[in-house]
């Protein structure tokens, strides 16, 4: 994990979260082991994979923050 994403426990959050910076939510099935998403080279979400297939969400917070 970067220093900049916060973990989220809740999938359906992680899924809102993408919906409000405009990103399509990508489908679990179609993860090996991780997902990111990146803006101008900023690491914005991440979704990381294990062995046993239990998905762990990660959020650049910032990306919330109304400027």
């Amino acid at each position: 994990m970067q220093k900049t994403l916060t973990e989220i426990g809740s999938h359906s959050l992680f899924h809102e979260y993408l919906n409000m910076v405009g990103v399509t939510s990508p489908s679990l099935n179609m993860i090996d082991q991780r997902w990111e998403y990146r803006y101008q080279d900023r690491l914005v979400a991440q979704i990381q994979v294990d062995t046993q297939g239990n998905a762990r969400y990660f959020i650049d917070a910032r990306a919330i923050s109304v400027n």
